[in-house]
């Protein structure tokens, strides 16, 4: 029997993940991958009694106890697809299922998370981001929260969801993006049923990803044609360029802090720069990285395999 000193949670198709999984095989790191997309190949016993954790994959037989050295999670603390209509009712209930054990695996609680799923709940409140951020010692852009149809403004502002929105429209992935409106576009639609974000419009301004693993920080400034990207970078597809850079050393250990005051170990960090001066935007606990590998020469996963193993 195989014991695991390494858990790595993610899917099969993730290409993060893949890259951690290839630094550690270089440093010989004994680890188990499982994908949630694969949950049916596995049988799993967990023994509460000895505080062990079998997993039989391909007849192969792995164990997981309290000295298990370290989590790589690659995984919203919720299946947010979960509900959506194209799933049967045996398959809302296994999702919900699955994913209450890979939460109940923080049982695990000594081990070195990448980031530990309680931790990552708590992270992924945008109000309390930036209001962290704002005690921390960060600009934050003036924000509100409304669902009110009669909420009025003088200008611009920036429009965006609460949470990540992913929506399938016509069997095809669609997610909700910033949005820079005047007040006329904000009234052409209802607000009512339920909260929006709507926030200062800082522009022309600068953004840059700021991906904090561990004691490593690896900053991209994100431009076009040499230039800011109005409104949100996301959009863009073509011409973007992602520079490696440094941020002033006092905006580097607000992101350290930030980190600290979540119990995160990682955390993908959104800046803006706006009149000299560098805004929070957010932080996603369980943020994209793997396309800085090769526009920015960013080798993150060095960083998070320092953490796993170190």
């Amino acid at each position: 029997m195989n014991k695991i000193d390494i858990l790595i949670i993610s899917t099969k198709f993730d290409f993060s993940t893949d890259y951690v999984c290839v630094e550690l095989n270089k440093r010989n790191e004994n680890y188990l991958r499982l994908n949630r997309d694969e949950f049916s190949k596995y049988k799993i016993i967990f023994d509460l009694d000895i505080g062990e954790l079998k997993i039989i994959i391909n007849e192969e037989n792995y164990y997981i106890d309290s000295s298990l050295k370290s989590v790589y999670f690659r995984a919203p603390t919720y299946f947010r697809e979960t509900y959506l209509k194209q799933f049967s009712t045996e398959e809302q209930l296994y999702n919900s299922q699955w994913m209450a054990f890979i939460r109940n695996l923080s049982y695990f609680e000594d081990a070195i998370w990448v980031n530990n799923p309680n931790y990552i709940y708590k992270a992924e409140n945008k109000l309390l981001q930036l209001k962290y951020a704002k005690e921390i010692g960060f600009l934050i852009p003036s924000t509100v929260i409304t669902n009110d149809n009669n909420f009025t403004f003088i200008g611009k502002k920036a429009v965006k969801s609460l949470d990540t929105a992913i929506f399938t429209i016509n069997k095809q992935e669609a997610f909700f993006y910033t949005n820079i409106l005047n007040n006329d576009e904000y009234n052409d639609f209802d607000k009512s049923l339920c909260p929006i974000v709507i926030q200062e419009n800082l522009n022309p301004k600068i953004d840059y990803r700021v991906t904090v693993v561990g004691n490593n920080i690896y900053s991209t400034k994100i431009i076009k044609n040499n230039c800011g990207i109005y409104g949100d970078w996301r959009k863009e597809k073509e011409d973007i360029n992602y520079i490696s850079t440094h941020l002033p050393i006092e905006i580097e250990n607000f992101c350290f802090q930030l980190l600290k005051k979540f119990n995160l170990n990682f955390g993908g960090i959104d800046l803006i720069l706006f009149n000299d001066n560098f805004y929070f935007i957010e932080i996603n606990p369980t943020g994209e990285w793997a396309w800085l590998v090769d526009k920015a020469n960013q080798k993150i996963y060095e960083g998070i395999c320092d953490v796993l193993v170190n």
